[in-house]
């Protein structure tokens, strides 16, 4: 396990002493930038379910996910949680725990993602990158069915090239998140079209 791999971010994430919880606040913050990664990916994943979920669960997740991804387009160099979850936590072992169990399938994760082009998960990109986020929180907000999968796994791709600093895996969520936007705004344009209103 190297030391710049995910699998050793996490573990420094929660290392500490036994006696006291690994907070959410404590771990995004020793993640630094890769944190924007983690936060990303837990709120928009929960979207990625077959058909349409239930009434305001996608927002559940959108107004979070937009607050994160305001953060990066501000240029914030790491994520601030508000208060009630920074303190979430669990207890060091168990967390310690969590992360070698998750190791195997993060080191698979890392044989198809890779640190690759840089430029595309630098400080600057990154801006560009939440702005990109802000806009699929939006979208998630619009109560379309099926749709939402398309922004959800566009993020989620995002997310996963964040972690990993692969601007392979960042150029093909952009795309995607372009693909959201076109087809969010075909679906209203059809809808306001069928309704009369266009």
């Amino acid at each position: 396990m190297s030391d710049g791999s995910m699998a050793a971010a996490f573990a420094r994430a929660v290392d500490g002493p036994d006696d006291a919880k690994a907070t959410l606040g404590e771990m995004v913050a020793k993640l630094e930038s890769r944190g924007y990664g983690v936060l990303l990916f837990l709120f928009a994943a929960p979207n990625l379910t077959p058909g349409p979920s239930l009434p305001g669960f996608s927002t559940i997740f959108a107004l979070p996910l937009a607050l994160i991804a305001a953060q990066m387009a501000l240029g914030i160099d790491s994520p601030k949680l508000p208060g009630f979850l920074a303190r979430l936590g669990v207890a060091r072992v168990r967390a310690r725990g969590i992360v070698a169990y998750l190791t195997p399938a993060l080191n698979r994760v890392e044989k198809l993602l890779r640190p690759r082009l840089p430029a595309l998960v630098a400080a600057p990109m990154r801006r560009f990158i939440g702005a990109v986020a802000i806009v699929e929180a939006i979208l998630l907000l619009i109560p379309l069915p099926f749709l939402p999968l398309i922004p959800s796994a566009a993020t989620t791709i995002l997310a996963l090239g964040l972690m990993a600093r692969d601007g392979v895996a960042v150029a093909i969520g952009l795309a995607a998140c372009a693909a959201a936007a076109v087809a969010f705004t075909t679906a209203l344009i059809w809808g306001a079209s069928a309704l009369g209103l266009a």
